[in-house]
Formats: structure tokens, C-alpha cells, sequence
């Protein structure tokens, strides 16, 4: 029998095994094939205990329970696919390494009923080593959330759409109790237009990170937010090494940049510009300010920014020391009005990236892409 005719009996074979299994209602196990295509598959999918495989062109969506749970298992690729609508998370990986997540639309849509980590988008617990790039996540509890005992982990070039919370999820992107975590050249977007987008956000921070070290969010493109204590992007207790730098923020709400504790800083290059104040809240483009009591906090470089807030009485502030993060070594910045003229029009001087930012191989289809400049996936 020659390879392709082998590889298609293989893939019907999945294919009649995944089908067979929802009709039952039961999670199903793909098989260990080094590469499963299961395009117009319905129902959840456990991948367990497997390794050194490849899973494309999938179509999962679930009504109870995550809809792709990987658990156990090691070297494991999930690309081009759609998963979603999902009663639980979209990608649920616990107690694995090296996982890799390309060119999918994740959309699990179910609103959780309280926290947490019941309807994330991809939800990582207790993984060593993974890779989200290139993807469009919208309207999870979190859109990509690392909570636990999770370490190597990259966040690249997703869209990453309307968190819908409850807190303290309602983040884009958050990490806590890991370390080694990189976020670069995301687009991350929170709105409450319901005309154009399926659910209205609920936010908290759209980049966050604490109880941990070596955090780094680059060249990211975050806009949207009207929480009263949350921002673009926040060093949260306990975040130590954290390295915020080059990101482009417009209109977070009540905080663009915020340092709340932890030890060896860097928010550098950073452009933000918020126009949409929160009534009763902070309204700072950036703070450095010890929010936490026993947690270390400082040294703080502060350098390079433009960056500004223009409050509801027209009063503008750039940035803000709130004490107990010294020394805080400030240079070269630009803040208040002169930031203003330096970062409008908003339209022509901060442009939005297109949707998604990087892809790995291809363009997932989905609502909102735009990108132009790969290929679109095929099934």
C-alpha cells in the first residue's frame, strides 16, 4: 500500500474514532498518528500520554468540557485548526512539555460563573516549555492563562480579543507562579462594541504577570480597557526581572504602564497615550509604586518613554512615583503634552498591526484576520 493511501485509511480512521466517541458523548483519545487531520470534527478531544505528534485542520467544538485537553504528554503541535465554541477552555494543557500552538482560531465564548479557569482560551497548568504564536484567541475567561508551576513559555504574534473574566481573570495574557515567560508582538484588543464583536469585554489587565521571574513583554500592541484599577500592562505582586519594553498602548483606561512591586524592573521605549480616563480611578500613563506589603520592590529603570494620560479635567500625567520601589532611575522620557504632540494623530503615528501579527505558516480564517502577507491555511 503506498504512503498516501496509507496516511488517508489513518486519517478516516481518526476521523470515524473522534465521531464516534462524541456520539457517545465521550471525550475521545486520538490516536498516536505522527500527524492527524480530523477537518469537521465535532465534540472534545483528549490527546494523553503522547508524544512527537502533529494535529491539524481540526474543528472542535464542545457544549460541556474543554474542547482539546493535553494531558502528559511532550512534543506536541496543534496548528490550523478551530476550536470553539467550548463549554470549558479551548486548550487545556496540564503536566506536559514542549507544546506548540500555531494558527488557530480559539474562541471558547462561554462566560464563566465565577473564577476560575473554567472557559480560558489556553490554559497552561504545571507545562514545561510551549509556544501560542500566530493564533486569533477571543472571549475567554483569560485568552491565554499560565497560573501554576508553568516556566519557558512564549507568547507570539496573536490577536488576542475581548477577555470576558470574572476577576482576577480578564486578562489577555497572564502568568503567575512561573518564570521564563516572553509575550512579543502581540495585538491584544478589548472593546465593548457589541456591533462589531460577539461579547463586550470584561478586562482587568491586559498583560499581566506576578509571583515569579524573567518576564518580558516587547513590541506588543495593546489598546482597550476601562477597569478601575487595571492597565495595559502591570508587573503584579511578587513579579521580579520584569522587562516591559517597546510595547505601544492606546487607550487602557486608568493605566497604561504599571510597576506594583518586585525587584529589577525595566519599562523601556514604551509609547502610550490614554484618552479614555476612568472616573474615580488613578489615570497615569505609568506608575512605579509598592502596592504590596513584605514584597521586595526596586531597583526600577524608567527610560526612553513617551507616554501620557489626559485626565477628565484636561490635566495631563505621564508618570507617577507612589513611593517604595527605590531607587527609581528616570532618563530620557517624555511625558504630559509634549508626549501628546509626539503620539497624534493616534491613527497615523500608532497604527494598529494587522490581524494576526505573526503568523508561524498561514493565516487562520476567522472574523477579524487581515493579515496579508502569509498564506491562508487550508484543510
Amino acid at each position: 500500500m503506498n504512503r498516501k493511501r496509507l496516511h488517508r485509511r489513518l486519517v478516516c480512521a481518526a476521523v470515524a474514532l473522534v465521531v464516534a466517541a462524541c456520539t457517545r458523548g465521550v471525550a475521545p483519545t486520538l490516536p498516536a498518528f505522527e500527524s492527524a487531520t480530523a477537518a469537521g470534527v465535532h465534540g472534545p478531544i483528549v490527546i494523553r500520554h503522547q508524544h512527537h505528534r502533529v494535529y491539524r485542520n481540526l474543528y472542535v467544538a464542545s457544549s460541556s468540557g474543554d474542547c482539546v485537553e493535553v494531558i502528559d504528554s511532550s512534543d506536541i503541535t496543534i496548528e490550523a485548526s478551530e476550536l470553539g465554541p467550548c463549554g470549558g477552555n479551548g486548550i487545556n494543557v496540564e503536566s506536559s512539555s514542549a507544546i506548540r500552538i500555531y494558527d488557530s482560531y480559539i474562541h471558547p465564548q462561554t462566560l464563566s460563573k465565577g473564577c476560575c479557569d473554567h472557559n480560558d482560551g489556553v490554559l497552561f497548568q504545571n507545562v514545561s516549555g510551549a509556544k501560542v504564536q500566530g493564533n486569533v484567541i477571543a472571549y475567554g475567561e483569560s485568552n491565554v492563562e499560565a497560573p501554576r508551576k508553568t516556566h519557558d513559555v512564549w507568547v507570539v504574534g496573536n490577536f488576542l480579543l475581548n477577555p470576558r473574566g470574572p476577576y482576577p481573570r480578564g486578562q489577555n495574557v497572564q502568568a503567575w507562579i512561573a518564570h521564563d515567560v516572553i509575550v512579543r508582538d502581540n495585538y491584544t484588543l478589548s472593546s465593548p462594541n457589541t456591533r462589531r464583536y460577539l461579547y463586550p469585554d470584561d478586562q482587568e489587565d491586559s498583560i499581566n504577570f506576578g509571583l515569579g521571574s524573567n518576564f518580558v513583554a516587547q513590541g506588543n500592541y495593546v489598546t482597550g480597557g476601562h477597569s478601575r484599577s487595571g492597565c495595559g500592562l502591570l508587573a503584579d505582586d511578587g513579579a521580579n526581572d520584569v522587562s516591559l519594553i517597546g510595547n505601544r498602548v492606546v487607550d487602557s483606561g486608568q493605566c497604561g504602564i504599571g510597576i506594583a512591586s518586585g525587584t529589577d524592573q525595566d519599562v523601556e521605549r514604551n509609547q502610550v497615550i490614554n484618552l479614555n480616563p476612568v472616573r474615580g480611578a488613578g489615570n497615569t500613563a505609568v506608575y512605579v509604586w509598592k502596592q504590596y506589603e513584605g514584597v521586595g520592590c526596586g531597583p526600577a529603570t524608567v527610560a526612553g518613554n513617551v507616554a501620557t494620560e489626559v485626565r477628565k479635567d484636561g490635566t495631563q500625567s505621564g508618570f507617577w512615583n507612589g513611593g517604595g520601589c527605590n531607587p527609581v532611575r528616570l532618563a530620557h522620557n517624555v511625558w504630559g503634552r509634549p508626549a501628546e504632540k509626539l503620539l497624534t494623530p493616534i491613527e497615523e503615528k500608532l497604527p494598529p498591526p494587522p490581524i494576526p501579527p505573526e503568523p508561524k505558516s498561514c493565516v487562520i480564517a476567522s472574523p477579524y484576520s487581515t493579515q496579508t502577507h502569509w498564506p491562508a491555511c487550508r484543510s
